[in-house]
């Protein structure tokens, strides 16, 4: 059997935090949980999507601090270009728009976010994963 991807941990400063960032910004859902005060690890994913690949967010991380020309990031699709300027307004007004909205790749609509840990989660719009 070749290897499959199951899940990606992030080891994040503040577990909640982080928790409620994916399921609003995101729509993950918690589908496993083992904290106890605030400390411990919880597994997320987007709904019907918990056997594809998940999201362990583990306590006890530091903060990430990306440079602006860093290019790591969880790619996202969403449904229109529209629903790409709702995220980044609502990223500008709370401080986290990492990048702006663009047309960084051709006929791809791209803008980044901020999570709570530092980490850039890019939301786009008609982006081919892989290029073609």
């Amino acid at each position: 059997m070749s290897p499959r991807m199951t899940h990606i941990c992030l080891h994040v400063k503040t577990l909640d935090d982080c928790v409620r960032f994916y399921e609003d910004y995101c729509d993950m859902r918690v589908i496993h949980k083992n904290v106890d005060g605030g400390e411990g690890s919880v597994y997320m994913s987007e709904v019907g999507r918990q056997t594809d690949i998940v999201f362990q967010l583990k306590s006890g991380g530091d903060s990430l601090t990306l440079s602006d020309n860093e290019e790591r990031h969880f790619g996202f699709a969403v449904e229109s270009k529209h629903a790409v300027d709702d995220i980044a307004d609502k990223a500008r007004k709370e401080n986290i728009l990492f990048f702006e909205p663009d047309e960084y790749l051709p006929g791809a609509y791209l803008c980044g976010v901020k999570d709570p840990n530092g980490n850039c989660i890019e939301f786009g719009y008609n982006h081919p994963v892989p290029p073609v």
